[in-house]
């Protein structure tokens, strides 16, 4: 809940199992209390085995990673304004590959940055435009959704485009802004576009 600074965990039935942050408080990572502050995380994954990791990047607060282990207790943090290495203007969205490694869309950078589970920068791809959403697939390959550029492009793990689809617009298949995405089990893509107000599913073409 990026506006009110919080991440919450619900049961299958809707019940609240974990809140982190504090709602209605924005802060940095120190200590309030026993909790700790965010400013307004955007996106969040889950790593082999348990690890929560946050993004956060759209508040007046330092863009950053936040990893939590599978409980939810603060582990480390790492990040700042910037454009090196380690560094984000707008840390927006985050996926996790098979091995374990960090995919991080780093939106106003125009690049995906590549951490291990430590925050380790590795590499990075770039990707002008705004890349917002990340999503990888069971075949471990990048779902990007390309904000205003108005693109869902599929990439290798390294960053190699494999296709690309979308134009700007309001028609089927286009996108006002390619916001987040999800990939189901059988293949179907489902983008949110934000300055359209609706959400596209997109279905594999018969062989």
């Amino acid at each position: 809940d990026a506006r009110s600074h919080v991440v919450y965990k619900f049961s299958p039935e809707g019940r609240i199992l974990l809140v982190l942050g504090v709602r209605d408080t924005a802060g940095e990572m120190h200590s309030y209390g026993h909790l700790r502050l965010f400013n307004e995380p955007n996106d969040m994954a889950f790593g082999p085995q348990g690890e929560i990791f946050v993004v956060q990047g759209h508040g007046r607060g330092e863009p950053k990673v936040i990893k939590f282990d599978k409980d939810g207790n603060f582990i480390k943090a790492w990040g700042k304004k910037g454009t090196g290495p380690g560094e984000f203007d707008i840390a927006h969205s985050i996926a996790i590959d098979a091995q374990g490694l960090l995919y991080v869309a780093d939106r106003n950078n125009q690049r995906i940055q590549v951490f291990d589970a430590d925050g380790k920068y590795l590499r990075e791809s770039k990707h002008p435009g705004t890349p917002c959403g990340l999503f990888i697939d069971p075949d471990q390959n990048i779902w990007l959704a390309h904000g205003h550029a108005g693109r869902l492009i599929k990439l290798d793990l390294n960053g190699n485009v494999l296709g690309s689809t979308g134009s700007q617009g309001k028609g089927p298949g286009q996108f006002g802004e390619a916001h987040f995405l999800a990939v189901s089990a059988q293949g179907d893509v489902f983008v949110a576009d934000t300055l359209n107000w609706r959400v596209q599913k997109f279905v594999r073409k018969s062989p």
